[in-house]
Protein backbone atom coordinates (compact mmCIF):
# COMPACT_ATOMS: atom_id res chain seq x y z
CA UNK A 1 0.00 0.00 0.00
CA UNK A 2 1.26 3.48 -0.54
CA UNK A 3 2.26 5.74 1.89
CA UNK A 4 1.36 9.37 2.02
CA UNK A 5 3.81 11.96 1.10
CA UNK A 6 2.59 15.91 1.78
CA UNK A 7 4.04 17.71 -1.13
CA UNK A 8 4.63 20.94 1.25
CA UNK A 9 5.98 19.30 4.30
CA UNK A 10 9.00 21.48 3.89
CA UNK A 11 6.98 24.50 3.90
CA UNK A 12 5.07 23.33 6.40
CA UNK A 13 8.08 22.70 8.55
CA UNK A 14 8.80 26.28 8.00
CA UNK A 15 5.53 27.81 9.09
CA UNK A 16 5.74 26.05 11.92
CA UNK A 17 9.69 27.08 12.40
CA UNK A 18 8.81 30.74 12.22
CA UNK A 19 5.52 29.92 14.71
CA UNK A 20 7.82 28.89 17.20
CA UNK A 21 10.05 32.14 16.88
CA UNK A 22 7.04 34.23 16.78
CA UNK A 23 6.07 32.89 19.79
CA UNK A 24 9.73 33.00 21.19
CA UNK A 25 9.78 36.33 20.63
CA UNK A 26 6.63 36.85 22.51
CA UNK A 27 7.45 35.46 25.58
CA UNK A 28 10.71 36.93 25.73
CA UNK A 29 8.47 40.51 24.85
CA UNK A 30 6.47 39.58 27.85
CA UNK A 31 9.62 39.08 29.78
CA UNK A 32 10.70 42.28 29.40
CA UNK A 33 7.36 44.03 30.04
CA UNK A 34 6.66 42.43 33.26
CA UNK A 35 10.93 43.32 33.99
CA UNK A 36 9.80 46.96 32.97
CA UNK A 37 6.78 46.93 35.65
CA UNK A 38 8.56 45.62 38.52
CA UNK A 39 11.25 48.18 37.88
CA UNK A 40 8.65 50.61 38.18
CA UNK A 41 7.03 49.55 41.14
CA UNK A 42 10.05 49.23 43.37
CA UNK A 43 10.94 52.90 41.79
CA UNK A 44 7.20 53.58 43.75
CA UNK A 45 8.60 51.81 47.10
CA UNK A 46 11.38 54.00 46.67
CA UNK A 47 9.79 57.20 46.23
CA UNK A 48 7.40 56.15 48.96
CA UNK A 49 10.06 55.36 51.69
CA UNK A 50 12.19 59.05 50.33
CA UNK A 51 8.90 60.80 51.37
CA UNK A 52 8.34 58.88 54.76
CA UNK A 53 12.15 59.95 55.22
CA UNK A 54 12.00 63.42 54.54
CA UNK A 55 9.11 63.59 56.47
CA UNK A 56 10.94 62.68 59.40
CA UNK A 57 13.71 64.69 58.53
CA UNK A 58 11.14 67.95 59.92
CA UNK A 59 10.88 66.59 63.31
CA UNK A 60 14.36 66.55 64.27
CA UNK A 61 16.96 69.40 63.61
CA UNK A 62 19.08 68.33 60.47
CA UNK A 63 21.30 70.19 58.06
CA UNK A 64 20.07 71.43 55.51
CA UNK A 65 22.57 69.15 52.80
CA UNK A 66 20.61 66.31 54.46
CA UNK A 67 17.28 67.36 53.28
CA UNK A 68 18.21 68.93 49.87
CA UNK A 69 19.94 65.49 49.24
CA UNK A 70 16.80 63.80 50.12
CA UNK A 71 14.90 65.85 48.31
CA UNK A 72 17.22 65.39 45.04
CA UNK A 73 16.04 61.66 45.68
CA UNK A 74 12.86 62.26 45.58
CA UNK A 75 12.99 64.32 42.09
CA UNK A 76 15.28 61.89 40.46
CA UNK A 77 13.32 59.04 41.42
CA UNK A 78 10.25 61.09 40.32
CA UNK A 79 11.73 61.22 36.96
CA UNK A 80 12.50 57.71 37.12
CA UNK A 81 9.47 56.59 37.28
CA UNK A 82 8.35 58.60 34.23
CA UNK A 83 10.99 57.03 31.74
CA UNK A 84 10.05 53.71 33.53
CA UNK A 85 6.12 54.81 32.73
CA UNK A 86 7.66 55.46 29.37
CA UNK A 87 9.85 52.07 29.00
CA UNK A 88 6.51 50.05 29.79
CA UNK A 89 4.40 51.65 27.07
CA UNK A 90 7.08 50.78 24.60
CA UNK A 91 6.80 47.39 25.92
CA UNK A 92 3.53 47.01 25.45
CA UNK A 93 4.07 48.31 21.83
CA UNK A 94 6.32 45.77 21.81
CA UNK A 95 4.54 42.70 23.48
CA UNK A 96 1.25 43.68 21.11
CA UNK A 97 3.87 43.40 17.78
CA UNK A 98 5.06 40.16 18.77
CA UNK A 99 1.32 39.17 19.46
CA UNK A 100 0.60 39.99 15.99
CA UNK A 101 3.42 38.52 14.52
CA UNK A 102 2.66 35.36 16.04
CA UNK A 103 -1.11 35.63 15.17
CA UNK A 104 -0.11 36.32 11.53
CA UNK A 105 3.04 33.34 11.95
CA UNK A 106 0.02 30.70 13.53
CA UNK A 107 -2.46 31.10 10.52
CA UNK A 108 0.04 30.51 7.85
CA UNK A 109 0.62 27.14 10.08
CA UNK A 110 -2.94 26.95 10.05
CA UNK A 111 -3.46 27.39 6.21
CA UNK A 112 -0.48 24.75 5.70
CA UNK A 113 -2.26 22.16 8.49
CA UNK A 114 -5.79 22.40 6.77
CA UNK A 115 -3.82 21.02 3.01
CA UNK A 116 -2.33 18.35 4.60
CA UNK A 117 -5.51 17.58 6.12
CA UNK A 118 -7.41 17.40 2.98
CA UNK A 119 -4.38 16.00 0.91
CA UNK A 120 -4.73 12.93 3.66
CA UNK A 121 -8.47 13.00 3.27
CA UNK A 122 -7.93 13.07 -0.53
CA UNK A 123 -5.15 10.89 -0.24
CA UNK A 124 -7.28 8.26 1.75
CA UNK A 125 -10.16 8.13 -0.23
CA UNK A 126 -8.42 7.62 -3.51
CA UNK A 127 -6.61 4.50 -1.54
CA UNK A 128 -9.78 3.37 -1.39
CA UNK A 129 -11.12 3.87 -4.54
CA UNK A 130 -8.12 1.53 -5.58
CA UNK A 131 -8.81 -0.73 -3.18
CA UNK A 132 -12.49 -1.25 -3.67
CA UNK A 133 -10.98 -1.49 -7.41
CA UNK A 134 -8.77 -4.37 -6.86
CA UNK A 135 -11.55 -6.19 -5.26
CA UNK A 136 -13.90 -5.78 -7.76
CA UNK A 137 -10.95 -7.17 -10.18
CA UNK A 138 -10.48 -10.38 -8.04
CA UNK A 139 -14.19 -11.54 -7.91
CA UNK A 140 -14.57 -10.84 -11.70
CA UNK A 141 -11.42 -13.30 -12.02
CA UNK A 142 -12.22 -15.11 -9.59
CA UNK A 143 -16.29 -15.74 -11.09
CA UNK A 144 -14.16 -15.96 -14.74
CA UNK A 145 -12.18 -18.95 -13.10
CA UNK A 146 -15.31 -20.55 -11.81
CA UNK A 147 -17.10 -20.20 -14.81
CA UNK A 148 -14.19 -21.63 -16.64
CA UNK A 149 -13.86 -24.50 -14.39
CA UNK A 150 -17.69 -25.02 -14.51
CA UNK A 151 -17.92 -25.30 -18.45
CA UNK A 152 -14.73 -27.63 -18.32
CA UNK A 153 -16.77 -30.15 -16.17
CA UNK A 154 -19.87 -30.66 -18.34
Amino acid sequence: MARFRFKFEAVGKLKKQKEQDALRLFGEAQGLLKAEIERREQLEFDLASALSRREALGETAVSPILFRTEEDFITGTKARIIQAQHAIERARRRVERAMMGYLVARRELLKVERLREKATADFKREQSKLEQKRLDDLYVMRARLNGNEEEGAA
